[in-house]
């Protein structure tokens, strides 16, 4: 099936409220959505092979067996991490594509738990190297659409920090895969990079699971030269990253006003990028 032939037949089941087709059948659509995932096609990508993918994994048209195949396949390196550490290339709306689809299938297993535990710690090995490898940071891409690597990858994150089966040294490790995150770039993040990273660590926060002197020393890299006259730009824009990273965390955490002693760990950090 061409691109043409597909984009027609999603056309026609968004048309009618994402009711499947008989022929092809959601199993057979799967291997077009493979095929074509990382489409640089942004209505194709993003508006029907994620819409109804999503749509049937949500609803419950992919059964459970299914889904768990999906998410086998979507782990492998020709899909997760497909092309990393290329910068400006189009294999990132590949890996952006397949995060935004696991993120969907983790979505789904906070709500009917069915994912075996080594699939789970497979997303997550997965999803922690796509974070520290990937090099391209950008969000929107002129006739191409929403790459949004980082983003998506980021929001995998924030649904596995809130599954009980993600133990503490998975916790610990996505807090400080994060935090050295922020750092990587010598540039200001392009889009809402930020706000996306710092939800994962909110919700860290708010589950409880590490010792206040494990998170202060996550915080602790975060540690960065205060502005001054003559810094070198790159220096500046990490600060300038740090610290939208930590008042967006902490602004998370306003929504939950009994959460006092979290807000203070991370006030704790701002103050220390204050100049003396």
């Amino acid at each position: 099936m061409n691109e043409h032939r597909l984009k027609n037949l999603l056309r026609s089941i968004v048309d009618n409220d994402f009711e499947p087709l008989e022929s092809p059948n959601p199993r057979e659509f799967a291997l077009h959505f493979y095929k074509f995932l990382g489409s640089t096609d942004a209505e194709l990508r993003d508006e029907l092979i994620f819409a109804v993918m999503a749509n049937w994994i949500y609803r419950g048209v992919y059964t459970q067996e299914d889904i768990y195949k999906i998410a086998e396949t979507l782990v492998q390196d020709e899909f997760i991490i497909n092309g990393i550490g290329r910068e400006n290339d189009d294999s990132v709306f590949v890996r952006s594509a397949t995060a935004l689809q696991l993120w969907a299938i983790v979505v789904t297993q906070k709500k009917k738990n069915f994912i075996p535990f080594n699939v789970i710690g497979t997303i997550f090995e997965k999803t922690i190297r796509l974070l520290q490898e990937e090099v391209d940071y950008r969000t929107f891409v002129p006739e191409k659409g929403w790459a949004n690597s980082i983003s998506h990858t980021a929001n995998i994150l924030l649904e596995l920090v809130q599954l009980p089966e993600m133990k503490k040294p998975w916790i610990l490790m996505i807090l400080n895969c994060i935090c050295d995150k922020v750092l990587q770039p010598d540039f200001r993040f392009p889009g809402d990079e930020i706000d996306h990273l710092a939800e994962p660590v909110a919700e860290i926060l708010l589950r409880e699971i590490l010792l206040e002197e494990e998170i202060l020393q996550a915080f602790e890299k975060l540690k960065i030269q205060p502005h001054f006259h003559g810094q070198e730009p790159e220096n500046f824009y990490r600060l300038i990253n740090v610290r939208n990273f930590l008042r967006a965390i902490y602004f998370y955490l306003l929504d939950v006003p009994d959460k006092r002693r979290q807000r203070d760990l991370v006030l704790l950090a701002l103050q220390e990028l204050n100049p003396q």
